[in-house]
């Protein structure tokens, strides 16, 4: 064998000798030094042997380096440490160096870093949150106070349960959730508000209570859960469906309210669906739970504020209705103001208000508003007083309210009325502590229209209005028993005219001379315009205490109409009676009237009269007023004798 070879060889050797354990590489080093027997191979086997040693000697060195032997100082005894703490790795590689050298060396420990709540940093957002940061209306409705800014309280109300509802949806994965109301009056369910997935929600508002499963939930007033909803039965149990909407799970909660001192009862229902199977459960319930508290919260703020704004209705009615009677009392303006304030507090499609009539000694439709432009009843129409629903009101002077008139209804007003018998019918007495002056009527072709808050309200109205026209009427029985008008000093009208005939009874009886003057004062109404309506009051207190500063103690004054005067001279013909009623026309022209800061003049017109034989009190009362038209046609300020 060559040199060349042989070191070649022993290169191989040596290289596969290295992967060996270090012991078994010796043996085999000197086993083939004795079977080869050159000098070369021993000096290959002596440093394979020097190698092996050396390779033995480093691993033993490492080993005791890697587990170190520790000392219990207190007690002297060794303990080893732990494999996670003391343990270090080595890295042996078998791929061959160019150089032909191994490599082993030490593995660098991985140190396990604990963050501390001072050092450690946010993680880095992903990407797709980075693209888009949270803004205000991710928190915050910015057109809240719009929304709740509104006079009706019904719309904050819906607005705040549409967020609970879809709060609702979200968390319980459904496929709808609505609320309906409970109408117990008229016997039906009210949709007030949903979240859904479904486009065959119903469109219609309200639907009958019968035995679908809203309906269940509105009578009996229980939670009740359905796990699987038969396909075939979907349609009738779920009614709020116009169209299949495969749902295949169902819970409705009822929602409680209490009301003053009636009794809980509910007075809505939450439904939540889902097209899985067994989607709800008692942990869903109990979640329910918490938020039927919340929407009954919610109902109650949503009443006590209705509450609120009826009653602001009310008084503003009262208020407007107490200013149109100041400015112009009287029978009549009271009804058509009790009329036109019941139009705001209500709705319906006729209206009538039934009184006594002296001349028609009997209760007389007075009057009678029709919206609809349907046949109804016309005024100035005798109301039965017997088997009529106004007569039995009027007479018992109770509230009468009819829900559902039916086909064959009661009679209103009388027998031969021909009306359509449908829809609601409201009736409420005009009465004050001592006496009932009529009764008002309202009538809707809707049934069951008006709800108890509506009847209490217009029950307030009709019972200021009857107030009022118990002051009018005390006003009037006080003036028949008062002589003298407290405004201008002079008689008052019914005794003035009462004055009148006994003193053409005593001229006749004694065949004396009488003269009527009528005075009234030239353009009232332009007097009230510039310096207002209360101008008129000083005026005529004015004229009156010229009238009384010229006239005998003997002559009758008295006041004969709102803005007209009149005087009956006694012992005076109808010539002496012009020059007095000249006489007064002049004083007056020439005096100046003080009203606060202002001061104006006004004139007169006057006619006059003279008995003549077979004439009696009208006869010269309307001979005066003749001539009197004919002073204020020709412009005023004039005298004009009969």
């Amino acid at each position: 064998m060559t040199d060349g070879g042989t070191k070649a060889v022993a290169k191989a050797i040596l290289q596969k000798v290295f992967t060996l354990n270090g012991s078994v590489a010796v043996v085999l080093a000197l086993l083939i030094g004795l079977i080869v027997g050159s000098a070369l191979w021993w000096i290959v086997c002596g440093l394979i042997i020097v190698a092996s040693a050396t390779y033995l000697l480093v691993s033993w060195r490492g080993e005791h380096e890697a587990f170190p032997v520790r000392k219990n100082q207190g007690k002297g005894e060794t303990q080893s440490p732990s494999s996670e703490s003391s343990m270090k790795k080595l890295l042996f590689d078998d791929f061959q160096s160019p150089d032909g050298r191994y490599v082993v060396k030490g593995a660098e420990e991985e140190k396990t870093v604990v963050p501390s709540s001072k050092t450690a940093q946010p993680a880095p957002l992903l990407r797709e949150e980075t693209l888009r940061e949270l803004e205000i209306l991710d928190f915050f409705d910015l057109d809240a106070d719009a929304s709740y800014a509104e006079t009706e309280p019904r719309s904050e109300f819906h607005s705040l349960l549409n967020k609970v509802l879809l709060v609702l949806k979200e968390v319980l994965f459904a496929h709808t959730v609505a609320f309906f109301w409970i109408n117990r009056e008229k016997k039906q369910v009210v949709v007030e508000s949903m979240a859904t997935d479904s486009r065959s929600f119903m469109t219609e508002k309200r639907f009958a209570i019968e035995g679908d499963f809203v309906s269940q939930i509105a009578t009996q007033g229980k939670a009740q859960i359905l796990g699987r909803v038969n396909p075939t039965s979907e349609a009738e149990l779920l009614r709020y469906y116009e169209a299949p909407a495969f749902v295949k799970s169902v819970l409705g909660v009822p929602v409680f309210f209490k009301s003053g001192a009636s009794e809980i009862q509910p007075v809505g229902v939450i439904i939540a669906d889902s097209r899985a199977e067994d989607a709800f459960g008692q942990e869903t319930l109990a979640l329910m739970g918490r938020f039927t508290k919340l929407v009954s919260a919610l109902v109650k703020s949503y009443t006590d504020k209705y509450d609120l704004l009826l009653d602001s209705e009310l008084l503003a009615s009262i208020r407007r209705m107490q200013d149109r009677i100041r400015s112009d009392a009287g029978e009549q303006s009271v009804l058509s103001a009790v009329a036109d304030e019941a139009n705001r507090l209500a709705n319906w499609e006729y209206l009538t208000i039934t009184m006594y009539s002296e001349a028609m000694r009997g209760w007389v439709l007075q009057k009678v508003v029709n919206k609809s432009g349907q046949p109804y009843v016309a005024p100035d129409q005798l109301v039965d007083v017997s088997g009529s629903i106004v007569s039995e009101v009027i007479r018992t002077n109770r509230i009468e309210m009819v829900p559902d008139l039916g086909v064959d209804g009661p009679c209103r007003f009388y027998n031969a009325e021909k009306i359509e018998s449908q829809g609601s019918f409201l009736c409420i007495p005009i009465s004050s502590f001592n006496r009932c002056y009529g009764a008002l009527t309202l009538e809707s072709r809707n049934k069951s229209n008006f709800s108890g808050n509506e009847v209490e309200t217009i029950y307030r109205l009709v019972e200021n209005a009857a107030a009022s026209l118990e002051v009018l009427y005390m006003n009037d029985l006080a003036k028949d028993y008062v002589s003298v008008d407290h405004l201008t000093g002079l008689m008052t009208k019914k005794h003035f005219l009462k004055k009148l005939d006994e003193e053409v009874r005593r001229a006749e009886d004694f065949a004396t001379e009488l003269s009527f003057v009528s005075l009234s004062v030239d353009g009232m109404a332009e007097h009230c315009t510039r310096y207002g309506k209360d101008i008129s009051d000083v005026i005529l207190n004015e004229v009156a205490k010229i009238i009384r500063n010229n006239a005998r103690m003997y002559d009758v004054l008295g006041r004969q109409e709102t803005d007209m005067l009149g005087v009956l001279l006694i012992n005076t013909a109808a010539s002496e009676g012009y020059l007095w009623a000249e006489k007064i026309r002049k004083i007056i022209a020439s005096h100046v009237i003080t009203a606060g800061t202002r001061s104006f003049s006004v004139t007169v017109s006057a006619g006059v009269c003279g008995l003549t034989n077979g004439m009696v009190a009208d006869e010269l009362i309307a001979g005066t007023s003749q001539v009197l038209g004919k002073a204020v046609e020709g412009g005023g300020n004039l005298v004009r004798v009969y």
